[in-house]
């Protein structure tokens, strides 16, 4: 996946550590937290430089998780939504639809030829 370039590096902070959380609950707030901004300026901040909003970042490290456990495990649709923090397998299920333009088990049988 492609990581947005920057050479801030409160961004390249908050960045590495979306990355490397993406099985917590994290919110925009936590990661404002962990960078030492406040969380509406951290906002702002992120999408300025990046040109995309936090919570999409956190969603699509989340996504790109999963495609490579759906890939690389036999671990289930449901258990990996429960491990990214996904609110529910529907939530998830949708959620990688719109990003990847298939469902996870539609994902999973491609990988498999």
């Amino acid at each position: 996946s492609k990581v947005p370039v920057t050479s801030d590096g409160r961004i390249q902070k908050a960045i590495r550590y979306i990355q490397q959380n993406t099985n917590q609950h994290l919110t925009v707030g936590d990661v404002a937290d962990y960078v030492g901004f406040s969380k509406s300026y951290f906002s702002a901040y992120f999408k300025k430089m990046l040109g995309f909003s936090v919570s999409a970042f956190i969603l699509r490290c989340k996504l790109e998780e999963g495609r490579e456990l759906l890939q690389y495990t036999d671990k289930s649709i449901s258990t990996i939504s429960e491990f990214l923090c996904f609110s529910s397998q529907s939530h998830f299920h949708t959620a990688f639809k719109k990003q990847f333009e298939m469902t996870p088990s539609e994902y999973r049988k491609q990988q498999n030829f």
